[in-house]
């Protein structure tokens, strides 16, 4: 009885999302259509570039089976965080490749084999950042025209990972850890054929961070065109935006936090990327608030510490334009090369 209200009430709330949204893209046109293009902006100029090549290496990687740097790691890992070496080989290639690449390695390996359900909930707690080609190139560079800030904001980023790891040991103690000597062996490939295969997935999970991105920013348009500009509702919702707007004044601890926590529409890309591995959603977003208080508090006293002022920053007034710059051609050349991957597998 309970399961059938359960069941028509989420219906009813999904009827009632459809109705909403589809209203209010007929009745906030213009508002959507410019949020959409700022959307295509970013995934072109941004996120494509950014995220791409990593989230191929992370693939190949994990796929391959290299399993020395984990065994390096072993140890280490084991001792701060309880987990294995390779899973921390995934953690570590989140922080440093942006925010749902972590997730895809652990998912790779988990679903290789290689490591236990329980390890990969543990492990998705953690591997969760934006990385140096968001922080220090986008953030950093180009919205605050500040080198030093991003870098600030990545070490910030790592050590909330770090401290979240740690937490983490002594809060999952009945974690499973595969003896090394009796995981499954994962599948060994060619080079060609994996490199192939590495590519085409990552094609498939750069389509669809972008396809999120574009109507997470149009949806935003459509609130703001009905509350103004509000960045409290860009940071909880989407990450960029946030961003933009928070560097038009300048406020870096703010900054800090939108990127620890990432925004909703982040995490959406997170939950679809550990599909099949159960996590706890409301307990991840928990996380997330805590990454991005700790992000803001370490990247607070480190810009005290570096004694950088609020004149360096550079407001951007405008909105961010998409130019003829080389990384909108390559963005659309690794999009190019990976569709000509996906089509020679259809042939093979």
């Amino acid at each position: 009885m309970m399961y059938k209200i359960e069941s028509k009430l989420s219906a009813v709330f999904k009827l009632t999302f459809i109705l909403l949204a589809g209203t209010s893209v007929i009745f906030f046109g213009k508002q959507s259509s410019d949020g959409l293009y700022k959307g295509i902006c970013f995934c072109a100029q941004v996120l494509v570039p950014s995220l791409f090549p990593f989230m191929v290496i992370s693939s190949i990687v994990a796929k391959s089976g290299i399993s020395f740097s984990g065994r390096i790691l072993n140890k280490i890992s084991n001792a701060l965080f309880g987990i294995s070496g390779k899973t921390a080989v995934a953690v570590l290639i989140g922080v440093l490749g942006g925010y749902p690449v972590g997730a895809r390695g652990i998912k790779t390996l988990y679903e290789n084999g290689e490591i236990s359900e329980s390890e990969a909930v543990k492990a998705s707690y953690t591997a969760v950042g934006a990385g140096p080609g968001f922080l220090i190139t986008f953030v950093g560079t180009k919205l605050l025209n500040n080198f030093q800030i991003g870098v600030i904001l990545l070490c910030s980023q790592i050590v909330s990972v770090i401290i979240i790891g740690i937490v983490n040991k002594y809060l999952f103690k009945d974690t499973v850890l595969y003896n090394s000597d009796k995981e499954k062996s994962a599948k060994t490939k060619n080079s060609s054929d994996l490199f192939v295969s590495s590519v085409s997935g990552a094609v498939y999970g750069i389509i669809e961070m972008c396809g999120i991105v574009v109507i997470f920013s149009a949806f935003i348009s459509i609130i703001e065109g009905l509350i103004g500009e509000n960045v409290f509702v860009e940071t909880f919702l989407e990450v960029t935006t946030a961003c933009n707007t928070l560097s038009k004044s300048g406020n870096i601890t703010l900054t800090a936090f939108a990127v620890g926590f990432g925004g909703i529409c982040v995490h959406f890309q997170i939950f679809q990327a550990l599909n099949g591995i159960g996590i706890k959603k409301l307990l991840f977003i928990f996380y997330r608030i805590v990454q991005g208080i700790i992000t803001a508090l370490i990247t607070y006293f480190a810009v005290k510490a570096f004694n950088i002022s609020q004149p360096v920053f550079s407001s951007v007034t405008g909105e961010i334009t998409l130019g003829l710059s080389t990384s909108v051609i390559g963005s659309f050349l690794l999009i190019f090369m990976g569709i000509a991957f996906l089509y020679s597998i259809k042939n093979k």
